[in-house]
């Protein structure tokens, strides 16, 4: 069973990827004090996260913005090793919007007897506005180009077999 964490406060948080867009790893990464500690993500789970904090502060009148990104404060650390892949994840506010918390549980196999390990990250207002935007900056980075006929993405390497010439058409890149 890998080992659950609980940083409360955080002195730092941030959400971000590393690697070539169609190949990147997302990660959530958390500081206090000595203590750093980083989970695997999905791209979609970066996204949904983003997404709900955006929700939540909105609650309290507070609307993120591309102001609030600070690129060079908010990159990840390095090296960048994982503790475990996150699965399920959660994340909730105070009565007054002020004080927030970020829940992980470890992916695991369902069939497995063990239970998986679990994070917890509290943070302020402020933290949860730097990490809205700087997740919503780690997703949207990655874009790829899109194929003008099926609209998948192009990868900038192998390039992309399009589906609407029935896989007989060139590479598009």
């Amino acid at each position: 069973m890998a080992d659950s964490f609980e940083l409360d406060p955080v002195d730092w948080i941030s959400a971000g990827a590393v690697g070539e867009p169609g190949r990147r790893i997302f990660f959530i990464q958390a500081r206090r004090g000595p203590d750093l500690v980083a989970l695997m993500l999905e791209k979609s789970q970066v996204a949904a996260l983003a997404q709900l904090a955006q929700e939540l502060l909105a609650r309290v009148d507070v609307v993120v913005t591309p102001d609030d990104l600070d690129e060079g404060r908010m990159r990840l650390l390095d090296p960048v090793p994982p503790a475990w892949r996150a699965g399920s994840m959660s994340l909730g506010m105070d009565d007054e919007g002020q004080r927030f918390v970020l829940e992980a549980e470890e992916l695991i196999d369902p069939d497995a007897d063990e239970q998986g390990a679990r994070a917890r990250f509290g943070l302020d207002r402020g933290q949860l506005v730097l990490l809205a935007a700087h997740a919503v900056y780690a997703v949207e980075a990655g874009a790829r180009q899109r194929c003008r006929f099926c609209s998948r993405p192009i990868d900038p390497v192998d390039g992309h077999v399009c589906p609407a010439t029935n896989g007989h058409g060139p590479l598009t890149v």
